[in-house]
């Protein structure tokens, strides 16, 4: 069965983690363009069975429903046509001008085709679509692209280029005009030559719509729901298609679409942690009224805007409503002092803040204040953000501020007051002040007044999430699926030294064939009990170099020892990593001990104005294949799309030849926006970084496409360099 080129995500989940995505839609295309855009049946942005030029908007999830599959057939079987079937397709917006479709038809969810009769076609299929740039909008549009492309077995397989055009007619409506030209291998012409459409939105909540798509005419309603009904960025629609032309082969001409569009996150460039705190600084130093009042947008601003909902308020809000912190809080009339810098340091760990040094910073006449963040996990940069602000109104000083991890610094931003700040008179109080405190020094040999208050060591954090074995789209089942809960105890115990274990439980929920099949069960499941139980060493080398070991067992029964070796230019334009690994299976039965020796290399290049991350790995896999993987990763706010290509090898399987695989993931963090306070001696909370994808293997046209597992594995902790230290390698 077909496994060809894969964009798949889980609709239930989006609709869950709703919350953890920001509303914001950069491309507000609905609005610039007058007649609205929808998923096709057809896994591209069009019509009904045809396309248009316009695409999935740039950082938005689209999800559509349709009752019927086109199958393509071929010469000696004419028969073929659209069948009723459940048609699932996922569209992502992933570039500007770029989406990719993935899309699920089948006939049967359960039937295994392997032993059971009558189970219809299932199929798994991608879709590409560029809308061509440099073209004034006021002239036309033009795009290309390919529907169900790649793969061993086709059913829908299409190329194509678009032209459109939209003309407005006032109070009449609006009315865009498509034009195209494809080539496909189907029995009945269908997207083979010359196709059009006219699409007419004679209201804001309807559309009518005629296309001719290479065999027949089809005509059709669109219906949406109003806007206000939605939050902000959001759009549902259903689509009926109501007349076809085509009646020898089609099984009827009345077919049903849904389609619902979410945004993401942002598409804006991320600013840099010293940007965001710059910008904090710049809220806290203006009056209340003044930062209530709208002000132009700036490249920094929408990450930074000060709402009720905001980390800031809530922090403020906390600490205002706090009696005790209330009557030891700071007096912004008063000069710093070794009782004030106390004071805050007692403010900030009350509010949830560890490991709160503050010393003198002798070379720049001002002070030093380390914290480490455990509150703030989908992004630290909010962590920075509320201590920058609370810096600013309670101990406004010029400070070095120093993110720890851990124990170790992982980020450092200056806060600085200038001359044209509000706080100058202030400043002028606080600057003679640093003098008068170097005197409190004893010797002026220990630089810190207050000295890791509120440590962070020795505090038991429990993460809980869940954990996925997934297969989509096979001869067993259309999704089969294992769900598991993991539990995953860490505890710092000094700077960079972190125990880490993880429990897997019992099957909380699967699919059938999880539960029944024992190739199935015996092949994918997850096994329950303790899968990693390690000791991780990290130390900060000069240069931007960090290095991670990792003593211990990982994957259930593989012993031995890992490390992680980082370098990154001080931009954080160029990452570069080394992965080298010593590990042995321990000895179960008669089953042989395995050694595994991977040696993996990496480099990544970060495109800062798209929120762009490529990286290229090559080297010898967990399993002793050897190769290479290229990845493309993209930010929206706080959600990331992973797409990767490999290809590689094992000497003595399918005799040495180089396979193919395509994957295509996200990573989301499903915790709350502000984890809990370990006042209570421990931590438990959700995931930072969780992470779910799909891998197809690649194969040529008409070879067959069987479940391949085993290659090109990465030994991935979970505990890495880039998602324990560097916030999800956004630092």
């Amino acid at each position: 069965m077909k496994k060809s080129l894969l964009y798949f995500a889980i609709s239930s989940l989006c609709f869950f983690t709703a919350g953890v995505f920001a509303t914001e839609s950069d491309d507000n295309n609905d609005a610039d363009n007058q007649v609205t855009n929808t998923i096709s049946m057809q896994g591209f942005t069009g019509v009904f069975n045809t396309p248009n030029t316009s695409v999935v908007n740039y950082g938005d999830f689209n999800f559509s429903y349709s009752d019927n599959f086109y199958d393509q057939g071929n010469l000696k079987n004419t028969k073929n046509g659209f069948e009723s079937a459940t048609d699932l397709k996922f569209g992502i917006g992933l570039l500007p001008g770029l989406e990719v479709v993935g899309r699920l038809g089948t006939q049967t969810w359960n039937c295994n085709h392997y032993f059971e009769k009558n189970c219809g076609f299932r199929d798994l299929s991608g879709s590409l679509k560029y809308q061509i740039p440099f073209i004034p909008k006021d002239w036309f549009e033009l795009a290309i692209g390919g529907q169900d492309v790649g793969g061993s077995v086709v059913k829908s397989e299409a190329y194509y280029g678009v032209a459109s055009k939209t003309f407005n007619f006032d109070e009449l409506g609006n009315v865009r005009v498509n034009i195209g030209y494809s080539t496909s291998d189907n029995a009945l012409n269908y997207m083979n030559g010359g196709f059009g459409s006219v699409e007419y939105q004679p209201l804001e909540l309807m559309q009518v719509a005629a296309e001719y798509d290479a065999n027949a005419v089809n005509v059709g309603v669109k219906f949406f729901a109003p806007k206000k009904w939605l939050p902000a960025g959001w759009r549902v629609s259903a689509g009926a298609q109501l007349y076809s032309s085509e009646s020898e082969h089609n099984e009827k001409s009345n077919w049903f679409s849904v389609d619902l569009n979410i945004p993401l996150g942002t598409t804006k460039p991320r600013p840099s942690s010293q940007a965001i705190a710059n910008r904090a600084i710049k809220l806290a130093s203006e009056p209340k009224n003044k930062t209530q009042e709208s002000k132009p947008s700036s490249p920094i601003e929408p990450q930074l805007v000060v709402s009720d909902k905001s980390p800031i308020a809530l922090a403020d809000k906390k600490l205002s409503n706090n009696t005790h912190v209330r009557s030891t809080g700071i007096n912004h009339n008063n000069k710093v002092n070794l009782k004030s810098i106390e004071k805050f340091a007692k403010y900030v760990t009350d509010y949830g803040f560890e490991s709160v040094s503050i010393g003198l910073n002798q070379s720049e006449n001002g002070l030093i204040v380390e914290f480490e963040n455990n509150l703030y996990n989908r992004n630290e940069d909010d962590a920075i953000n509320v201590m920058a602000r609370l810096i600013s109104q309670k101990l406004p000083i010029n400070t070095e501020l120093n993110l720890l991890n851990y124990g170790l610094v992982v980020k450092t931003v200056n806060i600085e007051f200038t001359e044209s700040s509000e706080l100058d008179i202030k400043l002028k109080e606080t600057n003679s002040s640093a003098n008068y405190l170097l005197n409190l020094l004893p010797g002026n040999n220990d630089k810190w007044l207050v000295n890791n208050a509120s440590s962070a060591y020795f505090t038991p954090r429990i993460t809980l999430a869940p954990a996925t074995s997934t297969l989509v789209g096979t001869e067993y089942g259309a999704f089969d699926y294992q769900v598991i809960a993991s539990v995953n105890p860490q505890m710092s115990i000094w700077p960079g030294a972190v125990i880490d274990i993880r429990y897997m439980s019992n099957t909380l929920l699967a699919s059938d064939d999880f539960d029944d099949n024992e190739f199935i069960k015996n092949r994918f499941s997850i096994i329950k009990g303790i899968d990693r139980r390690l000791l991780h060493q990290t130390f900060a080398l000069p240069l931007n170099v960090f290095t991670q070991f990792s003593f211990g067992r990982i994957y259930g029964n593989a012993d031995g020892l890992l490390n992680e070796t980082r370098y990154v230019t001080d931009n954080g334009n160029h990452r570069f990593s080394l992965l080298l690994g010593d590990f042995e299976d321990k000895k179960i039965g008669r089953r042989p001990q395995v050694s595994h020796q991977p040696k993996l290399a990496k480099y990544r290049f970060r495109y800062r104005p798209l929120n762009w991350d490529m990286e290229v790995t090559a080297g010898e896999y967990w399993k002793g294949d050897k190769g290479f993987t290229l990845k493309s990763s993209h930010w929206f706010g706080n959600a990331q799309i992973n797409v990767q290509y490999k290809r590689t090898k094992f000497d003595e399987i399918d005799g040495g030849e180089e396979e193919d695989f395509f994957a295509i993931g996200f990573s989301i963090p499903l915790n709350f926006g502000k984890s809990m306070n370990a006042k209570y001696g421990f931590q438990i909370k959700g995931i930072e970084q969780w992470n779910y994808s799909v891998q197809t293997s690649l194969t040529d046209k008409n070879t067959g496409n069987s479940i391949k597992t085993g290659f090109g594995i990465e030994p991935a902790l979970y505990h890495n360099l880039n998602q324990a230290y560097f916030n999800r390698d956004r630092f």
